[in-house]
C-alpha cells in the first residue's frame, strides 16, 4: 500500500514537472493555481497529514515523520520525493513571482536531501539531488545557517 501511494506520488510529481516546463516555455500563467494545488495535495499525500500540521513541524521533525515505520532506504527515498516536491514547488513559486516562498522552498528541499546524503553518503539519489538540482538553483552565500552547516558537512565528508 505505502509504495502505490509513493508510485502515484512519483508519477503525479512527474506531471507536475510537466506543468512547470509548461508554464516556464509558454509564460502563460493559466494553470498556475492549479499546479500550486496539485502540489500541496501530493505533500499531504506524502505525510499524510493535513498541510497545517506538517508545516509547522521542524525540519528533523519532517524527516522523522517521513521515516516513521519505513525502513532506512524507502524513508530516504521518501525523503527525497518530499526534497524533489518543494524544488518543483519552488519553480512554481519563482513563475508566480514570489521569490521569498521559492528561496525557502528551495531551501527546505536543500536541507531535507542533504540530511539524507549526510546519513547514507553513498545514497546516489541523494547525491545527484543535492549537487545537480537543488545546489544548481540556490545561492550558497544566501543559505540559512542550518543548511549551510549542513552543506559545509556534506563538502568535508564527500572530501
Amino acid at each position: 500500500m505505502a509504495g502505490q501511494r509513493q508510485d502515484y506520488i512519483l508519477r503525479q510529481i512527474d506531471l507536475l514537472r510537466k506543468f512547470v516546463a509548461q508554464l516556464t516555455g509558454s509564460g502563460d500563467k493559466g494553470g498556475l493555481e492549479q499546479a500550486l494545488q496539485l502540489a500541496l495535495h501530493l505533500q499531504e499525500k506524502l505525510f499524510p497529514m493535513p498541510a497545517a500540521d506538517f508545516l509547522r513541524q521542524t525540519v528533523d521533525d519532517q524527516v522523522a515523520s517521513l521515516m516513521a515505520g519505513e525502513s532506512k532506504s524507502a524513508g530516504h527515498a521518501k525523503c527525497l520525493t518530499y526534497a524533489e516536491l518543494l524544488q518543483q514547488t519552488a519553480r512554481l513559486y519563482q513563475i508566480r513571482d514570489r521569490d521569498d516562498l521559492a528561496a525557502g522552498a528551495r531551501q527546505l528541499g536543500l536541507q531535507v536531501a542533504l540530511l539524507v546524503g549526510l546519513d547514507d553518503p553513498a545514497d546516489p539519489a541523494a547525491v545527484a539531488l543535492i549537487v545537480t538540482g537543488l545546489l544548481a538553483e540556490v545561492e550558497p552565500l544566501d543559505l540559512l545557517p542550518p543548511v549551510r552547516e549542513l552543506l559545509d558537512e556534506f563538502i568535508r565528508r564527500a572530501g
